[in-house]
C-alpha cells in the first residue's frame, strides 16, 4: 500500500558519513511525525472530515467513563485545555455532548454522551479500526503487538495506564491507551515538547528535517526537498520561503534547465545546524528513553516500515 500524500520511499543516504545533521530515517521523532501524516491520510479516506482524530478521542474518553468534567475529559484524551474546549463546544453543537451541573458541586459541569452519540459510534468506531489496520500493514500480527507496547512507552514516557474500575462498558470503542494511531499522536506531543525544552523556538522540527535534505542531497528542487522532508507542496513553500528571509536559503539555477530553481545551504545555514544537532540528539535520547537500547532499535525499525509504507 502505498501513502499518496507524501512520498513513500525512505531519503537516500549520502555516499559517505555527514555529522552535520541526523538521518531522517532513523530519527524517532521524524519517523513518528511521517507515521502521524500517514494516520492522517488514512483517517480523511476512511473516516472524512465529520470527526477528526482528536474528537473521537474525547468520545472514546467520555464513552468509558461518563460523567466527567472537561479537564479531566481532556487528559483522558491527551488534549490540552483550549483544544479540549474548543472539541466540547463543536461535539454539543452536533448533538454529540450534553453538559450538565454537578449536583454537589453548582460551579462545576459535567460531560456525558447524548443518544444520537451513542447510536452512531459504533459505525464510527468501525471506521477508525479499519484506519488503524490499515496503519499497520506492514507489521505482522506479532510486531504489531510490539510496536504497540514499545510505542506506549514512548508516548506516556513510562507504564501504559490501564483503564479504571469506573469505565462504563455499555459502547464499544477503541481503548486510546492501545490505539496507535492515539499513541502516534500523543507520541508527537511528547516530542514537541522535549524539542521545544532543548533546541527552542528558532527552527522548527519541519524546518530541520528541510536543512537537513540539502545537506543529504545539496542542490535539489524545491518539491524534492518537501518530499524528503515529509512535507507537503504548501508547507514546503511556506518553511523555504521562511528560511530564504532568514538567509539560511539561497536559489540556483539548475545547469541541465535553466528554468529551474535549486536550493543551496548558506553558511550561515550550515553553522546553525551545527549548533542545533547536539539539542536535536538530546531530543530523540530523551524521546525513547523509557526503552532500552535494543528496543529502540526495534522501535526505529518498526515505526520506519509503518511510516514508510
Amino acid at each position: 500500500m502505498r501513502n499518496t500524500a507524501i512520498g513513500s520511499s525512505p531519503p537516500p543516504q549520502a555516499p559517505g558519513p555527514v555529522t552535520l545533521v541526523l538521518p531522517p530515517d532513523t530519527t524517532a521523532g521524524h519517523l513518528i511525525r511521517r507515521a502521524q501524516q500517514a494516520h492522517t491520510a488514512l483517517w480523511s479516506a476512511e473516516v472524512g472530515t465529520e470527526v477528526t482524530g482528536p474528537q473521537y478521542a474525547i468520545l472514546s474518553a467520555l464513552s468509558r467513563r461518563s460523567g466527567v468534567d472537561q479537564v479531566t475529559a481532556g487528559r483522558a484524551a491527551s488534549l490540552d485545555k483550549s483544544t479540549t474546549a474548543d472539541i466540547v463546544d463543536r461535539l454539543r453543537r452536533k448533538d454529540w455532548i450534553q453538559r450538565d451541573r454537578d449536583t454537589g458541586d453548582g460551579r462545576r459541569y459535567l460531560l456525558s454522551l447524548t443518544p444520537s452519540a451513542k447510536a452512531m459510534l459504533p459505525d464510527l468506531t468501525a471506521r477508525v479500526e479499519t484506519v488503524q489496520d490499515r496503519l499497520l500493514h506492514p507489521l505482522g500480527p506479532n510486531l504489531r503487538r510490539s510496536f504497540g507496547r514499545l510505542l506506549g512507552q514512548v508516548a506516556y514516557q513510562g507504564p501504559v495506564p490501564t483503564g479504571g474500575k469506573d469505565e462504563d462498558k455499555d459502547i464499544e470503542v477503541l481503548r486510546l491507551s492501545s490505539t496507535p494511531g492515539h499513541l502516534i499522536r500523543r507520541a508527537e506531543q511528547v516530542h514537541g515538547a522535549l524539542w521545544t525544552r532543548h533546541v527552542g523556538t528558532q527552527l522548527t522540527p519541519s524546518q530541520y528535517a528541510l536543512l537537513c535534505s540539502l545537506v543529504w542531497r545539496p542542490a535539489i528542487d524545491q518539491t524534492a526537498a518537501g518530499e524528503m522532508a515529509s512535507l507537503d507542496k504548501s508547507s514546503a513553500a511556506d518553511i523555504v520561503a521562511r528560511l530564504r528571509r532568514r538567509g539560511w536559503l539561497l536559489d540556483t539555477r539548475d545547469e541541465t534547465d535553466r528554468r529551474r530553481k535549486l536550493l543551496v545551504l548558506t553558511d550561515l545555514a550550515r553553522d546553525t545546524l551545527a549548533e542545533v544537532t547536539p539539542a536535536v540528539q538530546t531530543v530523540q535520547r530523551d524521546l525513547v528513553a523509557p526503552l532500552s537500547p535494543a528496543e529502540q532499535d526495534k522501535l526505529i525499525s518498526l515505526l520506519r516500515r509503518v511510516a514508510y509504507q
